[in-house]
């Protein structure tokens, strides 16, 4: 392997194929990757190779005000058949409904569309890639907020019978995301990318447990790539925090690279741990019970928090040496981009976080710091702890 591979600028990052020293074959299958200042400029230029095709933008409300209209424009000026499809809603869910009323409009076949062109974030994304994979069509995401690491990615989470299922699709044929858009972006989006990120300390050290106990393949140069991009993010939370845009380009792309670092393993792995998992619980929970849950990163963020606490209780138990960064200062980090640090922020409750921490190594096979501890007899004291200093 060619050490250099995975230390090129991200836009270089497309269509890379290598053999690695972990013996295995990696890629990524993205087509092309746009990340900085000023970069909405050049979709219609991205776009270029699908002129012959009628082009559809997808947007909701909100994201069409603040770029899609822009996005559509330019590429009617630049003589493209294009047309837009604009969800009314305020609140758009990954539901059967959004698909639908998507996959009726993309599928007209008196517009014959060549392509799809999702302009927002991780609902839009998610809804387009999935509609779009089912038509057999390429796709865009020209990204409207920094609140998630799905851009780069190739399943959706849906709402589906009444749970939140992931569907596998395609890969995006080119990420757009101008770091100035981004940058203007609400603060609870912001936030929860951030939190989105630091989520990937444990799940990092989950894959390390992971091999070092139960023998799951794990690829370091995978997960250096990985670390470099949470270090990177982590050291940018001050300009994060002042909306600089060179400070959420770092956070965009270590969002983005996430998703790639997946991509590259085959496995979740790199980017999801037992953080993740308590997350996904709390949002099968709301779903379940017909509520709203908060953003995913929101709640990855404040999972963070409970599962560092978890390494720190098992180290002084002498149940792993493998380090982490402490509580107090992931905690500083989050509090100093105004992200939640706890369950009460986010509108969860004392007894659902419980049954989170409880429950939630039951949705994945993969070996976690909770399974861990809850095969050392630990469980319940350690989440007893974590909900007095959570909760109390």
């Amino acid at each position: 392997m060619d050490p250099t591979i995975l230390k090129r600028p991200i836009e270089e990052l497309t269509q890379v194929s290598f053999h690695c020293d972990c013996g295995h074959d990696h890629a990524i299958k993205i087509g092309r990757l746009l990340v900085g200042s000023g970069v909405s400029d050049r979709v219609a230029e991205t776009a270029e190779p699908y002129k012959a095709s009628r082009i559809l933008i997808v947007a909701d409300v909100n994201t069409y005000a603040v770029l899609g209209e822009k996005v559509y424009l330019q590429l009617k000026d630049a003589g493209f058949a294009v047309d837009a499809y604009v969800f009314p809603d305020h609140h758009l869910h990954p539901d059967a409904a959004a698909l639908g009323r998507l996959f009726i409009e993309a599928s007209d076949e008196t517009k014959n569309y060549g392509l799809l062109i999702a302009v927002g974030s991780g609902v839009l994304n998610d809804t387009t890639r999935m509609v779009s994979g089912r038509l057999g069509l390429p796709y865009f995401i020209v990204g409207t907020a920094p609140s998630m690491d799905g851009y780069a990615g190739s399943s959706s989470p849906i709402v589906c019978r009444n749970t939140k299922m992931s569907f596998y699709s395609h890969y995006a044929d080119a990420i757009i995301a101008d770091t100035d858009v981004m940058a203007a972006a609400p603060t609870k989006m912001i936030a929860a990318g951030f939190g989105d990120v630091l989520g990937k300390y444990t799940a990092l050290a989950d894959w390390v447990l992971g091999e070092s106990l139960k023998g799951e393949y794990r690829c370091a140069a995978i997960a250096d790539f990985m670390q470099g991009a949470l270090d990177t993010c982590a050291a940018s939370a001050e300009g994060v925090a002042n909306r600089d845009p060179n400070a959420i380009g770092k956070l965009v792309e270590a969002l983005i690279l996430s998703g790639m670092a997946m991509g590259l393993a085959g496995v979740t792995r790199p980017a999801s741990g037992c953080e993740h998992h308590i997350a996904h619980y709390c949002d099968i929970d709301a779903v379940a019970n017909g509520v709203d849950y908060p953003l995913h990163g929101a709640t990855v963020g404040v999972a963070e928090i409970a599962m560092l606490r978890f390494y720190e209780l098992a180290r002084r138990d002498g149940l792993t040496d493998i380090e982490t960064p402490s509580v107090a200062e992931v905690k500083r980090l989050m509090q100093m981009v105004q992200a939640p640090v706890t369950p009460a922020e986010i509108g969860i409750s004392e007894e659902l976080w419980r049954r989170a921490i409880l429950e939630a190594m039951h949705l994945r096979p993969q070996y976690s710091m909770l399974k861990h501890v809850a095969a050392a007899g630990k469980l319940e004291e350690y989440t007893n702890l974590v909900i007095e200093e959570m909760c109390h």
